[in-house]
């Protein structure tokens, strides 16, 4: 088992916070800063998986430094979770548009669909995913504390697939 691996099976039971204040384990990502996360394997889509590991744990700035050196459509979707999870929305939704569309907004949207239980923006959804509708309706959560269990739970199901997505890049 590849040390990403095992650190992706550790941390997917957990769902990371909406608007973190802090690393959930700051042990842990040490550990995944250290990591051989693919035996010997490097390259950006490496440091993708690396980015979306800590940002699992809640640890925005280990995960910043690494996707602002990545300037591809993947490095920009870490990106702009991150300020989101920052609540830095407008800085959110300039790197969604550097993003543009990505291959996992599909799988997303079929999954947040059918998978999150009363998720309040369909229009975020239908037709494949829509983050800046997502991070506008992160934006009012924020501002009014409705809906954070759903987010929370549809936050978890997009950082998933675009990380198994990244992982699945490397060869």
């Amino acid at each position: 088992m590849t040390n990403f691996s095992r650190l992706f099976q550790e941390l997917e039971t957990k769902t990371p916070a909406l608007f973190p204040s802090q690393p959930a384990d700051a042990a842990l990502s040490q550990e995944i800063l250290d990591a051989d996360l693919f035996a010997g394997k490097r390259g950006e889509m490496v440091e993708n998986c690396r980015a979306g590991l800590l940002l699992w744990n809640d640890d925005l700035d280990g995960a910043h430094p690494i996707v602002q050196n990545i300037e591809t459509s993947t490095g920009s979707f870490w990106h702009a979770i991150i300020h989101r999870r920052e609540a830095d929305f407008s800085n959110a939704r300039y790197w969604w548009n550097r993003t543009g569309a990505h291959p996992v907004f599909e799988e997303i949207g079929d999954l947040v669909l059918h998978r999150v239980p009363d998720f309040p923006l369909l229009d975020a959804v239908r037709g494949g995913w829509n983050p800046v509708a997502f991070t506008n309706f992160c934006q009012k959560a924020k501002e009014d504390g409705a809906f954070l269990a759903p987010l929370a739970e549809t936050q978890r199901i997009e950082m998933k697939l675009l990380l198994e997505w990244c992982a699945s890049q490397i060869k």
